[in-house]
């Protein structure tokens, strides 16, 4: 199995540890996400994504809430 496999894996139980209703939201909010990726089939949600990611890791969350 690759990191990036257990990544996902680790995310996959953190999400069943949640309590039902959070894990509602979050399925919720996944396909919410899922919807973005496909109303932009041409990699601008990625690149959408990708940049909320980075701001996230360098701590700038205010810039994510915005």
């Amino acid at each position: 199995m690759t990191q990036d496999q257990q990544t996902v894996l680790m995310f996959k139980g953190l999400i069943a540890s949640l309590p039902e209703e959070s894990q509602v939201k979050v399925k919720e909010a996944e396909k919410r996400l899922r919807d973005v990726l496909r109303d932009y089939p041409e990699g601008e949600a990625t690149v959408a994504f990708g940049l909320i990611g980075a701001e996230f890791q360098v701590g700038d969350i205010e810039m994510v809430t915005k």
